[in-house]
């Protein structure tokens, strides 16, 4: 299903009189995700209004208009800006509901892409905006069959990547190695197994696994000593076909690299012995959040009450709450993913956001509750798609402490 039709699908489904996306210097990634496609040196405001019914049109500059590709939606031109504002009016439905990159009180950020201006403009015109997240979830976010596929290699392929990079620091743990020599080897192991990733990985050792962002840098990254905790966090996404270097998939054709669906997976190891106690004991609340989290999301969906994001996040933070470690626990439990690695589906948030966009089939999203003490910190983090037939955590997952071996 392309786009378009899928757009119009929920559109006609929501009672909305189409989807209005505009862009200005690239500033709107909404607009290319919805186009499909991206379109070089667009240098003026550009709009894209998909109605309920009938065709697709831009809305372009002269000086922009002839560099849309074949196929791409019909261009109706405009000149300065009376022209610009005439062309929106006819264009738009008087006294219809439109959905647009807006978000009331800037509730989701990754909605709230156009200035007041514009949605002044609009207004003006008789039109009345309403916020366009799950219309761009339903319509750009769902994975095909073979985006699915190419996930299903990314995510594998970490898993096998991160239980190597336990080893690989534990096997050379006499050198001195730092963080950012356990990054070198996963990325590394990225370009033996053909994924890509625009930045990353986090490799992060006792304190340093409290910051959930942490990047381990050449100059100032930690030595890994033989006895600690050590954190990872790895994400990629295969690169396009390159006969020869990258299996092909078993059951599906490849997409193109900027089609390709992202994996993204957090895992957590104890070097040189046991676990102490309290790390013990955060993992095991921490795992328990994670696990609830999917259990309250996979009842709500098999009893056909599919949730919305902030209500998934709530199930795992009451968990972390009740342990006692609330208030360690500094950012939502987890994010959309697909093209993106941070994509613009739903996220499971009821602490940066309140994420009120319902988790629908064929999205995919990660599920990732942390408790970060000075002393260290403990993320873990799993992929799940959003199944026809129920959600799927898409490869292994950690159950137990990473017991690395640095006695060699």
């Amino acid at each position: 299903m392309s786009t378009f039709t899928a757009a119009q699908e929920y559109l006609r489904r929501s009672g909305l009189d189409g989807w209005l996306t505009r862009d200005y210097r690239y500033t709107n990634p909404v607009f290319e995700a919805a186009l499909g496609s991206h379109v070089q040196n667009l240098t003026r405001p550009v709009w894209l209004f998909i109605p309920r019914d009938g065709e697709p049109v831009i809305l372009a500059h002269d000086v922009d208009a002839g560099r849309f590709p074949q196929g791409a939606p019909k261009v109706v031109r405009f000149s300065d800006r009376r022209s610009m504002v005439s062309g929106l009016e006819k264009l738009l439905p008087r006294g219809g509901l439109v959905a647009m990159e807006y978000s009331p009180m800037y509730e989701l950020p990754r909605v709230g892409r156009v200035d007041a201006g514009t949605i002044e403009l609009v207004r003006s015109l008789g039109i009345e905006p309403v916020p366009s997240g799950d219309v761009l979830q339903y319509a750009t976010e769902r994975w095909s069959a073979e985006q699915r596929a190419s996930h299903k290699y990314a995510v594998e392929s970490l898993v096998k990547i991160v239980k190597e990079a336990f080893k690989f620091a534990g096997e050379n743990i006499r050198w001195k190695l730092t963080e950012h020599d356990v990054a070198e080897f996963i990325r590394g192991r990225y370009d033996r197994l053909g994924l890509v990733a625009d930045d990353g990985p986090i490799v992060a050792f006792n304190a340093h696994s409290s910051d959930p962002h942490y990047e381990p840098r050449p100059k100032d990254s930690a030595i890994i000593r033989r006895q600690g905790w050590l954190l990872i966090d790895l994400w990629a996404r295969r690169a396009g076909p390159k006969p020869g270097t990258i299996p092909p998939a078993p059951e599906h054709s490849l997409p193109s690299t900027q089609d390709n669906i992202y994996a993204d997976l957090t895992w957590v190891g104890s070097l040189g012995g046991q676990p102490s106690e309290r790390e013990r004991e955060v993992f095991d609340i921490v795992r328990e959040a994670r696990d609830s989290a999917f259990r309250f999301l996979e009842d709500r969906v098999l009893a056909g009450d599919n949730p919305q994001g902030w209500e998934v996040d709530r199930a795992a933070r009451n968990v972390i709450e009740k342990a006692g470690y609330g208030d360690f626990f500094v950012h939502r439990l987890g994010h959309s993913l697909g093209r993106e690695v941070h994509a613009n589906g739903v996220n499971l948030d009821d602490w940066e956001t309140h994420d009120t966009r319902t988790v629908i089939q064929g999205v995919g999203i990660t599920i990732e509750p942390g408790v970060y003490l000075p002393e260290f910190g403990v993320r873990l983090e799993m992929d799940v798609h959003m199944a026809d037939d129920g959600p799927e955590i898409t490869a292994e997952h950690q159950t137990e402490i990473v017991m690395v071996d640095t006695s060699g």
